[in-house]
């Protein structure tokens, strides 16, 4: 199937070449490169498999199913893992409590815009746990098989118990109108109500059946409305991965939605048949049925065309006819359910012309497969049955050409009707040489074939232009030679001449695709949807890059290639800069568990016992870790991106992106991290110096803080050499406040060697006050 690249080799595989990292350490962008690479594949393989190996295909769909599964959890779990709002919106509070009314005000301006970006965060969690739900739920029933896979099942309820159990908190998820979180709330009051008033025995079926069938209405509305709105957002965020641009995973989850809506809808009806309530309800609810119903066997219709188009560009004529009149069909069911409703009239219309047109698609597959057969007939000689196959041919061109909705078909009928009818001249007027025929077939299929070059190429031109200036524009006209070109692969054995324009028309999709999201990218704040869109955007730019090479054109490969690590790069140092925003986070809030340790101490009146305070100490050790984790997780995150930064190749974007200097300051940022990573695993050996001072064991006092003074002098060495990098780059500013932080963490460093000294000689340490402690936990003003 040489029409369609699939995963590279191990030595052209795209890289997220970060480089190793502890093994406790996992980089999130890492991963969500590997599970993004993974879906990409997925998809291709699924669209591309043999429909007639019906067990294989099925194989290839839940695989598909189950890598989106996980990319979506990973994308929960990643930003559930930033999230830090819940402390600051406690401190903010307590501190609103205790503020003049001057400064109240501003604090209650910064609750407020903290708890709305909690909301977002949280609408953001919950959205990417639904679609991981929703992969799941699709993956246990698909288009190609009767029964159902009961384990996907399982597990797509687990991942619903989540999703149900998060709409507790106070959020709404709104991709474009519809408040996911509002129809599933009504669902499980619903639910409670009904549970409650039948335990009660007090209530008439009536009434239970009018709760069942507003609740059914209510779980179909969060399918039709809220799952559709967050499929087409998704699908629109991600773009497409080939084979040629195909969105087969959305129609996909497109038709289990409808199909699942249309089931509830019907259960709905059914319990409100019963009520007075449904007099009034019903007609409304019918249409809805009748309309999801239609927009089922669209999307199941869509599904099959899919394939059916990628089968047609591989040269599987046979298969790529029988998809396509099985979408003719599904579109035919379609028209009918729609034509129900009068308001669906505009739906019946469109379903009938896309019923038409898939059928010409399958006729003009079927005509073509039958070519081969044709010619072969001819070169025996056998025009008796060559006759048959050329009746057959015309009938199913004539009746393709009626049929056909768009512009290329219909050309593509036309000529191939013109070119049989002097096939059959020749073979009634011709006499006993049919090698002539063969030869003025081939001619004409040749004359057919530079048509639909030119066409593919003029298309070409045009989206070339436009790429510069509206990069949307350049990709629908992308699409329209690729029409062409589909119709050019399906007629003719693939060439070098065809091979080359396809890679030319794959190359310059990908980079649109890369273009546009670039754009979006830069419209996105920072967070785990601006990494995702990082991610892609090296993924297209890999793409663009891989055809690009095939047809010649280094320079441009090359060029994509590194602007593909540019985007992978800052999607690490995105994560760097979020895991150290934490951080930062983390040590004012280790520094507070300090001092309530020590506070509940001197408040005790009893002697002093480790067992008394364990759970408290544990707690405040546990926060001195997390600190140095998300610390650590930086540095990690950032050496991926001085890693992923030193790879580009091409001399002129080193230069014209300041590579090198960039390089430089990540290996800066990393050293002074590296100091911080040092001063808060000193901070913690000082919190039990301190601790195990109070309790009276001099000899563990005396040997954390000698533990700490290590730990202070290593960060000083960090901070010195980061400052010297910082200082050789002419960021004076910055190495100034590295310089400070060394200064001052130096002095640290003295005061905890004098403690142990005091502890030796049988002398009280000196334990630290508040402005100590700050310079301890954050460095001094905390603020670089």
């Amino acid at each position: 199937m040489p029409n369609v690249i699939g995963r590279k080799s191990n030595d052209e595989e795209p890289e997220a070449s970060a480089p190793s990292t502890p093994d406790d350490i996992q980089v999130h962008t890492h991963r969500l490169f590997g599970l993004n690479l993974d879906a990409q594949d997925a998809v291709r393989e699924f669209a591309l498999h043999d429909i007639d190996d019906q067990e294989g295909i099925e194989q290839k769909r839940i695989q598909m199913h189950d890598t989106f599964t996980q990319l979506y959890a990973e994308v929960a779990d990643f930003t559930e893992q930033l999230m830090g709002e819940d402390f600051d919106i406690a401190y903010l509070r307590e501190r609103i409590q205790q503020a003049d009314e001057n400064t109240r005000e501003q604090l209650e301006n910064a609750l407020k815009e903290l708890q709305v970006q909690a909301q977002r965060n949280l609408a953001d969690i919950w959205m990417a746990r639904v679609l991981s739900w929703l992969h799941q739920a699709a993956a246990s029933s698909g288009p190609f098989v009767a029964t159902e896979h009961e384990d996907k099942k399982r597990s797509a309820s687990r991942l619903m118990a989540t999703v149900m159990t998060m709409i507790e908190k106070p959020f709404a998820a709104v991709p474009r109108r519809t408040d996911g979180t509002q129809k599933l709330r009504r669902v499980a009051l619903g639910n409670m109500a009904h549970r409650l008033l039948s335990q009660s025995g007090l209530s008439d079926q009536k009434e239970l059946a009018e709760i069942e069938g507003k609740n059914k209405v209510a779980e179909a509305e969060f399918h039709d409305e809220f799952l559709n709105e967050l499929i087409s957002l998704e699908s629109t965020f991600r773009q497409a991965f080939n084979p040629f641009d195909e969105l087969v995973w959305k129609d996909i989850l497109g038709a289990y939605i409808y199909e699942q809506a249309t089931d509830l809808y019907n259960e709905a009806i059914a319990a409100l048949e019963k009520t007075q309530a449904g007099e009034t309800m019903l007609p409304t609810i019918r249409a809805w049925k009748q309309n999801t119903a239609g927009l089922c066997e669209v999307y199941i219709a869509m599904t099959y065309n899919d394939i059916a188009d990628a089968q047609m560009r591989a040269g599987n004529l046979e298969d790529a006819s029988k998809l396509y009149m099985e979408a003719s069909e599904a579109y035919g069911r379609a028209g009918k359910l729609f034509a129900e409703v009068p308001q669906l009239q505009s739906n019946v219309q469109q379903s009938q012309r896309d019923r038409d047109h898939k059928k010409a698609q399958s006729l003009f597959c079927k005509a073509e497969a039958s070519v081969k057969e044709l010619s072969a007939l001819l070169r025996v000689d056998n025009k008796a049955e060559a006759m048959v196959v050329l009746g057959e041919i015309f009938r199913d061109l004539r009746k393709a050409e009626k049929l056909s909705q768009t512009r290329e078909l219909t050309a593509a009928l036309k000529e191939n009707l013109r070119i049989f009818a002097f096939v059959e001249e020749k073979l009634k007027n011709g006499g006993d040489n049919t090698s002539g025929i063969i030869d003025q077939i081939e001619l004409a299929k040749g004359i057919r074939k530079e048509g639909l070059i030119q066409s593919v190429s003029k298309a070409m031109d045009h989206a070339r232009t436009s790429l510069g200036e509206d990069a949307s524009e350049a990709l629908e006209e992308i699409r329209e030679a690729l029409s062409s070109l589909g119709i050019l692969l399906s007629l003719e054995e693939e060439d070098e001449e065809v091979a080359n324009l396809r890679n030319r028309v794959l190359a310059l999709l990908a980079n649109a695709k890369y273009v546009i999201q670039f754009q979006l990218s830069s419209q996105l704040e920072p967070g785990v949807k601006f990494i995702m869109s990082r991610i892609l955007e090296n993924l297209h730019a890999d793409e663009a890059s891989t055809y690009y090479k095939i047809i010649g054109e280094n320079d441009k490969a090359e060029e994509l290639t590194d602007m593909g690590k540019l985007a992978l790069a800052t999607a690490y140092a995105s994560e760097a800069q979020a895991f150290i925003r934490q951080s930062e986070q983390w040590a004012f809030r280790t520094q507070l568990e300090r001092s309530g340790v020590f506070k509940r101490i001197e408040s005790q009146e009893e002697s002093l016992e480790l067992a008394n305070d364990e759970e408290l100490v544990d707690r405040a050790l546990r926060s001195h870790d997390s600190t140095g984790e998300r610390l650590k997780h930086g540095v990690a995150s950032f050496e991926a991106a001085a890693h992923e930064l030193d790879s580009v190749k091409k001399k002129a974007i080193r230069k014209k992106n300041s590579v090198d200097d960039q390089v430089k300051q990540l290996q800066g940022v990393v050293m002074k991290l590296k100091g911080d990573i040092s001063r808060i695993e000193a901070a913690k050996s000082d919190f039990l110096a301190e601790f195990h001072s109070k309790k009276g064991d001099s000899t563990k006092a005396r040997r954390y803080f000698t533990q700490a003074t290590d730990l202070l002098r290593e960060a000083v060495g960090n901070y010195t050499v980061a400052a010297q990098v910082f200082q050789q780059l002419g960021d004076l500013q910055t190495a100034q406040a590295v310089d400070s932080k060394a200064r001052t963490t130096d002095l640290l460093a003295r005061v905890s060697w004098e403690n142990g000294q005091r502890i030796a000689n049988n002398q009280p340490p000196t334990y630290k006050g508040d402005t100590e402690l700050a310079a301890l936990y954050l460095g001094g003003t905390g603020s670089e």
